[in-house]
């Protein structure tokens, strides 16, 4: 499973827009929509933060542990 798909995934099962799900990371609705459409990758920093953030969220733990083959 690509990136982009996993960042869709856990937006769904959070129930955000991509504005929001970008509001909750302290990052630009435009990054995301980026990352979704597979145009770039986060930084090793982002991933970190987006990581805590999915694990803080009780995101399903096989979307965090596809996150984290990444």
């Amino acid at each position: 499973m690509g990136f982009g798909m996993i960042i869709k995934k856990i937006r769904s099962q959070l129930k955000m827009t991509q504005e929001q799900f970008a509001r909750e990371l302290d990052i630009s609705f435009s990054t995301i929509n980026r990352w979704e459409n597979g145009h770039t990758v986060p930084s090793k920093l982002a991933k970190v933060r987006l990581l805590e953030f999915c694990k803080n969220q009780n995101v399903d733990i096989n979307l965090i542990s596809e996150l984290e083959k990444l």
